[in-house]
């Protein structure tokens, strides 16, 4: 375990105790991913936990006039980087109050447990693979569940809440916009909030690479999550975005440069 302090906000890698053979083959498969969240920290509104594994995965926290509101559950590690994050501002898991997840990979989803409470969001064609009823298609995540399952609600455990379409939330005095990209997985979703477009892995990141579009092996289809990718950009409000985020951790300004990386 690591943990520093940035501009009042502890970010907290916390890795399992062992390393197996899967985890070790992941790492050479995800490749190296820089940090760089520095935008989505405002002290006392909005936190980052660092999840660990493989690759780390990455929560994000906002304070909201309905509580706390959360984007992705990480995974190795969630429950201490995920509380050690709501201490920053001044809250606990009791006041998340809304969960937006990008997909349903095992290693975006592991603190569902401990908010259980809470209402999640997810695409409506991400549900049945959030609660176990099918399966990923991406040949990495399938092998994984073989080597080693991962804990997952069962249906009706939580108040999950779906959408079929693009569709604007209000979340007391903000609006969080919610866009479908599927291909990574059947119902991948991206997430525009207060001037940050959340990508989940609709868009990855090396040091080596710079940004790409979904990978290979990882998802159901790359050919339709780059298409999907290729039309989002025109449905975003003209202007609204600053940043884009990666789901582990890197961010950087909305800018040309960004989308000639991702093919558009």
């Amino acid at each position: 375990m690591w943990e520093r302090t940035r501009q009042h906000v502890r970010f907290v890698v916390r890795d399992g105790r062992s390393v197996s053979v899967l985890a070790l083959f992941l790492a050479i498969a995800g490749g190296a991913c820089a940090r760089a969240v520095k935008p989505l920290v405002a002290p006392g509104e909005s936190a980052v936990a660092l999840t660990g594994g493989p690759n780390t995965s990455m929560i994000y926290l906002a304070r909201t006039s309905e509580g706390i509101l959360a984007i992705d559950l990480g995974w190795w590690g969630s429950r201490g980087a995920l509380t050690d994050a709501l201490h920053e501002l001044d809250a606990t898991p009791a006041d998340v109050r809304a969960v937006f997840l990008t997909h349903s990979h095992r290693d975006h989803v592991a603190a569902w447990h401990v908010v259980r409470h809470a209402r999640f969001h997810m695409s409506a064609a991400e549900r049945s693979r959030f609660v176990g009823e099918a399966s990923h298609r991406g040949w990495i995540p399938r092998f994984a569940n073989r080597i080693k399952g991962t804990r997952l609600p069962r249906a009706g455990e939580l108040d999950v809440r779906t959408f079929a379409r693009d569709t604007a939330f209000v979340v007391g005095a903000d609006t969080l916009h919610a866009y479908l990209v599927a291909g990574h997985t059947a119902g991948t979703t991206v997430y525009l909030f207060r001037g940050v477009l959340f990508l989940g892995d609709a868009v990855t990141y090396s040091r080596r690479h710079g940004f790409a579009p979904a990978k290979r092996g990882f998802s159901d289809d790359t050919r339709v999550a780059a298409a999907s990718l290729e039309r989002l950009w025109d449905r975003l409000p003209p202007g609204a975005v600053r940043y884009v985020c990666t789901a582990h951790a890197h961010c950087v300004a909305f800018s040309p440069r960004f989308l000639d990386d991702v093919g558009r």
